[in-house]
């Protein structure tokens, strides 16, 4: 009788137990971009970097390199970026897409492979990293406040998306936010690739054995240490993959054996000139002319731009972008760290331009706000905005409210104020915990009337 009383609650146990080990689900983060941002950034990276480096023509090696790729895309279910490949002229050892499709693939890279199948497993790796869109959300948590300004100014959709980018730091030179990614991205990218090469019938531990293998040779020499910047190790590939693999249906592989195909696309590697040095890319001008003159009273320092200028505390730091015009004004413990693991405010000012859809001062903030929102649900209003002149041009100031990054518990005040000028909307984002307002109000409103614009 004891033994039958068990018998169900085994049952019962065991049933838990299998019902807990479930497959990873893989889904893109949150992004302020629209998967045809991606499309259209990729299509403008793609542009630069057929500039900057030597693409072969080989049709041999493209169309080798090419059939992989299809054969992994024709496994994606749903909704399809439009991936295309390009073999690069670069004995690193290396490949990486681009937002929205555009894939390069070194010829290092294929010299190195020990089979196809691990050429199948880097090109699936990176087609994660497209799916799931990890460029455009780790760029949208790296310029939360910029991007959704510019967005709701309809910026990106006039086109010129990477030119705007740049102006914010984000572009492909070093430390390129789209391409850098968290060791969570590359091992949710490592299962998306190993699920597709599955259906595309390679062994899906090729894509961990390659990685590995690069780990254990590469140490610091320069062949590898491209791909190591970009692609941190996320620990213990092999294993994260075989855990995967318990839920893909049986299937027999491809050989491991080298086909006729990849020894003819080394032969052609063999007899290629040395690559030139890489061209750099072409850099969105900043905004030139004099600065903008202002007068700094006692305890303030000048913040002079070709466009604005405004005074800031003198115990305060100021960083200014590449566009010459956007700019960070911080408090000494003012920067912290969001919770979309972006870059925050605290205790500081936010400054850019953006060009709004209307011409009309409500009408360009409203939209200003709203995007502001996106993503921040603590943000809300904190009074009726009102009309202001500045330096003679019209303008707002939005009163709102937040949850505080710099005090946790607390709330922080955030003053928004635009001003419609020639070149767009002039924004500054003023924001302080409540419980440094007494003494922030008077420095913002000294900061505000100091404002003075190039005419």
């Amino acid at each position: 009788m004891k033994l039958r009383r068990l018998i169900p609650q085994l049952t019962l146990t065991l049933g838990f137990l299998i019902a807990a080990e479930k497959q990873r689900v893989l889904k893109p983060g949150w992004n302020l971009f629209s998967p045809d941002q991606d499309v259209q950034m990729g299509k403008e990276y793609a542009q630069e970097i057929d500039r900057q480096f030597q693409i072969i023509n080989d049709p041999a090696l493209h169309n080798y390199v090419n059939r992989i790729g299809q054969r992994l895309v024709n496994g994606i279910e749903g909704q399809k970026f439009p991936f295309t490949f390009k073999v690069v002229n670069d004995p690193s050892i290396n490949a990486f897409a681009l937002p929205g499709g555009p894939m390069y693939v070194h010829t290092g890279l294929i010299a190195a492979a020990d089979n196809e199948a691990q050429i199948a497993g880097v090109l699936g790796h990176e087609m994660g990293h497209v799916m799931l869109r990890h460029g455009t959300n780790q760029a949208s948590k790296a310029n939360l406040i910029q991007i959704s300004a510019m967005i709701a100014g309809g910026i990106f959709d006039k086109g010129g998306i990477t030119g705007t980018l740049t102006q914010l730091g984000i572009g492909l030179g070093a430390n390129p936010v789209l391409m850098k990614f968290s060791r969570t991205a590359e091992n949710d990218a490592d299962l998306f690739g190993a699920r597709l090469v599955h259906k595309a019938g390679y062994n899906p531990v090729e894509l961990a054995r390659f990685f590995e293998k690069l780990q254990a040779e590469g140490g610091l020499d320069s062949k590898f240490k491209e791909m190591f910047a970009s692609h941190p190790n996320p620990g213990n590939r092999i294993k994260n993959i075989e855990g995967d693999m318990k839920f893909y249906p049986r299937k027999s592989y491809d050989s491991a054996a080298i086909p006729p195909e990849l020894v003819t696309a080394r032969d052609a590697i063999k007899r290629l000139p040395p690559p030139p040095k890489p061209r750099q890319g072409g850099q969105a001008a900043p905004v030139q002319g004099p600065p903008v003159s202002v007068n700094a009273p006692q305890g303030f320092r000048a913040h002079q731009t070709p466009l604005y200028a405004l005074v800031y505390p003198d115990d305060w730091s100021a960083k200014t972008q590449q566009d010459n015009v956007s700019a960070t004004l911080l408090a000494r413990d003012g920067a912290v760290r969001g919770p979309n693991g972006q870059d925050d405010i605290g205790h500081g000012v936010l400054i850019s331009f953006g060009r709004p859809q209307s011409n009309d001062i409500n009408q360009a903030s409203d939209e200003l706000i709203k995007a502001l929102q996106q993503g921040q649900q603590e943000l809300r209003s904190a009074g009726s905005p009102q009309g202001v002149r500045v330096d003679g041009l019209n303008g707002r100031i939005t009163p709102m409210t937040n949850a505080s990054s710099l005090r946790k518990g607390e709330r922080e005040n955030i003053l928004v104020l635009t001003v419609m000028h020639r070149q767009g909307l002039f924004y500054a984002i003023f924001v302080a915990p409540e419980s440094r307002w007494r003494v922030a109000e008077p420095e913002y409103q000294q900061m505000m009337q100091s404002l003075r614009f190039a005419r």
